[in-house]
């Protein structure tokens, strides 16, 4: 199995991945009923990526969307965006924040990057502009498409699906999804296909699979689709569906294409990690985890770990308001 240099982990779909499956673990934090499963998943997630996929001197970077104003540049293109989503309740928030106090500590030298009104997936290109010419080998790990805006030949994008890891290079992309990947050509599918799950509607409505790759392999990009668009060999209909839907097409290639982050602005919102067994510790005990049982650094000499240690009480209530 391959291992990477460097990991990009959108810790906020991880997270919400985790927190939807475990949301009845619980303990009370500073006077307060929380809901601890998603950190404790999270965690338990972080440490086998680490374990299967990280090369020896490797260092993980945990990207975090800024959860309350995280949306706001791209919902000053279009109000809708997103609209569709629930707003979670404080607790959830909260929990995010405990999980990066906790990364903070988890290891030396790897990187926390959380910046005010960006999503994750903004920070990836200046992350990945600062490496250089090194030959990393890179991993992105999400759920999420846009992540795979950034798939080139040393740079991978990972996604948990039916239950599984499935790692896509350029080929398996291909394979899977009909195009070669890349920023302009993931950006001109989702505009045209729109993204539900973020509220964006399609750009061009009914139009078929096969119609939208024939457009992504002769175009090659949003703008170029309206400069060759008559010379495009696709039917007809479907010509002037696109030239009547240009104004939605752009819009949806504005919230779909990145948000612009600076290299400068980056490195200001990103900070260095310190493995810290003491914080550590104190911090698994105030979520009422066991930290022996989360994580093997911590564990007394000679105790063999046992599945009860994960938690010291494992309580079962309603979600708290």
């Amino acid at each position: 199995m391959l291992k990477y240099h460097r990991i990009l982990i959108d810790i906020s779909n991880v997270y919400y991945r985790a927190f939807s499956t475990s949301p009845y673990l619980t303990a009370e934090v500073e006077g307060r009923r929380m809901a601890t499963g998603g950190i404790f998943k999270s965690i338990k997630m972080i440490q086998r990526i680490e374990r299967d996929y990280l090369d020896t001197g490797g260092r993980l970077y945990f990207l975090f969307d800024n959860a309350l104003s995280g949306e706001y540049r791209r919902k000053e293109i279009d109000p809708d965006y997103k609209i569709n989503r629930k707003k979670r309740e404080s607790q959830f928030y909260r929990g995010l924040d405990y999980l990066q106090l906790v990364l903070m500590h988890y290891q030396t030298g790897y990187r926390v990057v959380r910046r005010p009104a960006s999503e994750a997936d903004d920070l990836i290109a200046p992350i990945l502009e600062s490496f250089g010419k090194k030959p990393y080998f890179i991993l992105l790990v999400s759920n999420d498409m846009d992540w795979s805006r950034a798939i080139k030949d040393r740079v991978h994008w990972m996604a948990h699906k039916d239950g599984r890891d499935v790692i896509y290079n350029a080929d398996t992309f291909c394979g899977e999804y009909g195009f070669r990947p890349g920023l302009d050509e993931v950006c001109l599918y989702k505009a045209i296909r729109g993204d539900a799950s973020d509220n964006i509607p399609p750009g061009v409505k009914n139009i078929p699979e096969t119609a939208v790759l024939d457009i992504i392999r002769q175009a090659k990009s949003v703008p170029n689709l309206f400069r060759y668009l008559a010379d495009l060999n696709i039917p007809f209909q479907w010509k002037e569906a696109v030239r009547q839907s240009r104004g939605r097409i752009l819009l949806n290639f504005r919230l779909v294409n990145y948000q612009p982050v600076s290299g400068a602005e980056c490195r200001e919102c990103t900070s260095v990690t310190e493995f810290n067994k003491d914080m550590l510790s104190m911090f698994y005990r105030i979520l009422n985890f066991k930290p022996e049982g989360i994580d093997g650094r911590l564990r007394k000499p000679d105790l063999p770990p046992r599945e009860e240690d994960f938690f010291k009480e494992f309580d079962v209530y309603p979600r708290a308001e």
